[in-house]
């Protein structure tokens, strides 16, 4: 059985998110806060369905999954989210851990032009991918799949 786990990333920003959306709701007068600027990347908003997923998997793994497989790709997952994002194109929702492999999950409007932000950061990942499902809803029962050449 696999368990759905957040990337460190993710985790990272949900912990930071929450309490700033609590403590936003608390300013006495809305008037007297000072306007957001920010050289920051403007944030994601989606255009369509955001239900396009791709699904990046690393399986077929000789002996039972190691946890050294997840720290290897963590760098790697970062770069692939913040190119998502720069191309304002979608974000990583996620991972799944299985016996002998793992999955990395990206979420945005248009799967094929996720994997084409995607596809060269994990062509350089330090642990290759055997297989990739380009998704029309999470549960797409007929998803486009790519395999490792």
């Amino acid at each position: 059985m696999s368990r759905r786990r957040l990337s460190i990333g993710v985790q990272t920003a949900l912990a930071l998110a929450i309490p700033l959306v609590l403590f936003t709701g608390c300013t006495a007068d809305p008037s007297a806060r000072e306007p957001e600027t920010s050289d920051a990347a403007p944030p994601i908003v989606a255009t369509g369905n955001a239900d396009a997923w791709v699904v990046v998997i690393f399986e077929d793994r000789p002996e039972k999954f190691d946890g050294n497989l997840m720290d290897a790709l963590l760098e790697t997952e970062m770069k692939a989210d913040e190119a998502l994002a720069e191309a304002n194109a979608g974000w990583i929702d996620g991972n799944d851990v299985g016996a002998y492999g793992y999955e990395l999950y990206f979420v945005g409007d248009d799967a094929e032009s996720m994997w084409d932000v995607l596809e060269p950061i994990f062509s350089d990942a330090p642990v290759a991918w055997t297989r990739v499902e380009l998704r029309s809803g999470l549960e797409d029962l007929a998803p486009t799949l790519i395999t490792a050449e």
